[in-house]
């Protein structure tokens, strides 16, 4: 093929590439060849200096290989990057120097490809991973934990902007660290096994700050790979302030408000961890329950405020007296429980260390508490359960409380140990309890009759007095059921049954020719007194029967007026006005103040039979009947002596000026139709 033809045929093929080509004189700059391609982009070019023609400048392109003449090879290709500036597009150019054929210049072929929007997308895919990276960078940083990431050598490779914060570094202080230097000592084993474990579950430990202080945390962490290596992510939380709330709610769950020592949930708890721990030693403990004595009168008459500040000073005396291994709780009110193991085996011995304990606590009890420059003395009844062996906290708090009861019974202000005496003293008394209620709801309960007689032996009236055969338990004695029934609460509605068979009795004997003078007088227990309709019950009862007010006399005791003797008097006056009359049973034993003889409208003073019975051997006992005597002529009111059982008693009463008298001398208890 002529040569001619040949260069014909290459200028055809290189017109049609879809890129620049150029010749360049490397020494001038001069473009000695151009294909298509750039005189279509730049225009007729030939023997134009090629960073005039193609950039508009003034000068050659900095990263242009021709710059550096001294340094370039022959046949070597340099590919450069370059956005024009001229028509603001990129181009790859490869560029080889070769030698002319015709002569030693040498010429720079170069051939340029558009990859304008190559760049463009790689500008965006940069523009774009920046982004992501920028987002994880904030949602890292922006996370309320702690993030710290370390390497396979559980070493610290980067963390967020939490992490330095809760620990106390830098960023830069951290990295590097190994996992467990922010760990508190005791928590290192936890943390040591958790890190192990690829994947696990949340959970706590104790983080240490770089001022070795600490703080509670959460930790959850997880393996992960990045670019072919695997890290792990472990995220911290501070849980100091849940901690916080955790003690508050279990403060509130298991401490009473009022002295901060533990109440009765936690109590329970306790016990129960004694009896367990008590297991393998089998040393004697005691379960003692404390109950203040009359506390609600200072509730009742100084307020609330009073009363809780009483409770609050009581507990910390009481906590003054046991060891620090043992337990002092708040059950309830004016109760007060003490767990106590005294390390000893022998009984006796175990019982002795208790004793003395139980002294002190009375003791304590009785100093006096000031408050706000008004002085208070109380007393405590305290009930005492040993045990040594497997128990169950509600039978100990049922024997400890049976044994409290028992110290009221007698008196109060001492201790009593449980024992099984009292276990069978609480068995009858809950199935007499149980066979009281059942005879009451029946109207079992058989009224009774006992003649009041005067100076000649004549009856004036009769006291009501319940009788109770039980077919199971036989005669059960007043002195036993009665009690029982104040305590249940039974006694109010016993109390109406029994008014409500008087006004009976009393309606029947209208028409008896001796009978129809007589009055009946009934006892008024407290809780039946107190109740709020009770003078309107009364009232009821009289019009229901048509009946003299007059014959129905109350006997109320002097306790009554300890409660709330203002209330008392208003409803004794109410009383009064419907026509009853009033007499105070057991006078001597109660509160025996003059001062309120004065204002109570009474009609009878009613001597106990304390009193009488040794009246005619015992000079003291003579005194006091003389007194009473001479208090009810002064007074102006009836007395009455109950509990004559001989002539002798009934001769010396005579001879003291007693006008009434009750008793087996005169008459038993009888049913109506034996009067």
């Amino acid at each position: 093929m002529p040569k001619s033809l040949l260069k014909n045929s290459f200028d055809s093929i290189v017109d049609e590439i879809d890129a620049l080509v150029y010749a360049i004189d490397i020494e001038n700059y001069k473009i000695l060849y151009t294909n298509k391609k750039g005189e279509e982009e730049f225009g007729d070019i030939i023997g134009k200096k090629c960073f005039s023609a193609l950039e508009k400048r003034n000068e050659p392109c900095i990263e242009c290989p021709t710059n550096f003449k001294e340094k370039v090879e022959l046949n070597h290709r340099y590919k450069w990057e370059h956005k024009n500036n001229f028509n603001r597009k990129t181009y790859l150019f490869s560029d080889r120097i070769m030698k002319s054929n015709n002569s030693n210049k040498l010429i720079k072929v170069q051939v340029g490809i558009d990859i304008t929007n190559q760049k463009k997308l790689e500008k965006e895919l940069e523009e774009q991973q920046r982004n992501t990276l920028e987002t994880f960078e904030a949602l890292f940083n922006s996370t309320i934990e702690g993030l710290i990431i370390y390497n396979l050598n559980k070493k610290c490779i980067n963390v967020n902007d939490v992490a330095p914060e809760l620990l106390g570094y830098s960023k830069e202080e951290m990295i590097g660290k190994d996992a467990l230097d922010f760990v508190e000592k005791d928590s290192i084993n936890i943390v040591y096994t958790a890190i192990n474990n690829s994947n696990q579950e949340p959970y706590e430990a104790v983080m240490l700050r770089k001022d070795k202080t600490t703080f509670p945390a959460i930790i959850r962490g997880k393996n992960i790979t990045l670019n072919n290596e695997v890290i792990r992510i472990s995220a911290i939380i501070d849980i100091t302030k849940i901690k916080e709330k955790e003690r508050e709610i279990s403060k509130l769950a298991f401490y009473d408000s009022l002295t901060s020592s533990p109440n009765r949930t936690l109590l329970k708890i306790k016990t129960e961890e004694l009896i367990s721990n008590n297991k393998r030693n089998l040393d004697y403990c005691a379960f003692i329950f404390i109950d203040l004595d009359h506390f609600k009168t200072i509730n009742d008459t100084k307020g609330h405020l009073t009363g809780d500040i009483i409770l609050t000073q009581c507990a910390k005396r009481l906590e003054k007296l046991i060891k620090r291994e043992d337990i002092i709780g708040r059950f309830g009110g004016d109760e007060f429980i003490i767990l106590i193991n005294t390390h000893n085996k022998n009984n006796i011995e175990a019982k002795e260390i208790i004793k003395k304990i139980a002294k002190k606590i009375l003791n304590t009890i009785k100093e006096i508490f000031t408050i706000n420059d008004e002085q208070f003395q109380l007393s405590a009844s305290i009930g005492i359960a040993m045990f040594n062996k497997e128990i169950s906290f509600h039978e100990l708090l049922r024997r400890a409380d049976t044994a409290m009861y028992s110290v009221k019974d007698k008196g109060r202000d001492d201790f009593c140990f449980f024992n099984s005496k009292l276990q069978e003293t609480i068995e009858r008394k809950a199935i007499v309890l149980q066979r009281l209620r059942k005879a009451i709801h029946a109207e079992k309960i058989d009224i009774y009759f006992q003649k009041q007689v005067d100076s000649n032996n004549k009856t004036i009236g009769v006291e009501a007095l319940a009788r109770w055969n039980d077919k199971k338990l036989g005669f059960v004695s007043p002195s036993e059921f009665i009690p029982i029934a104040e305590e249940s609460g039974l006694i109010i509605k016993f109390g109406y049954y029994l008014i409500e068979k008087a006004a009976k009795v009393l309606y029947e004997w209208k028409e008896d020719i001796i009978k129809k003078y007589w009055r009946i007088s009934i006892n008024v227990s407290l809780t039946q007194f107190q109740r709020d309709d009770f003078e309107y019950l009364i009232k009821n009862t009289i019009l229901k029967y048509n009946i003299n007010a007059n014959l129905l006399r109350l006997e109320i005791t002097e306790s009554i007026l300890l409660e709330n003797a203002d209330r008392a008097l208003k409803k004794i006056d109410y009383l009064k006005s419907l026509g009853l009359t009033i007499s105070i049973d057991d006078f001597g034993t109660g509160y025996s103040s003059l001062a309120y003889l004065k204002k109570i409208p009474i009609d009878e003073l009613k001597i106990d039979k304390s009193f009488i019975n040794s009246i005619d051997t015992d000079k003291s006992d003579e005194t006091i009947v003389s007194a009473i005597l001479e208090i009810g002529n002064q007074f102006g009111f009836e007395v009455i002596a109950e509990g004559v059982e001989n002539i002798e008693i009934y001769k010396k009463l005579l001879s003291l000026g007693c006008k009434y008298f009750q008793g087996y001398y005169f008459a038993k208890p009888q049913k109506k139709e034996e009067l």
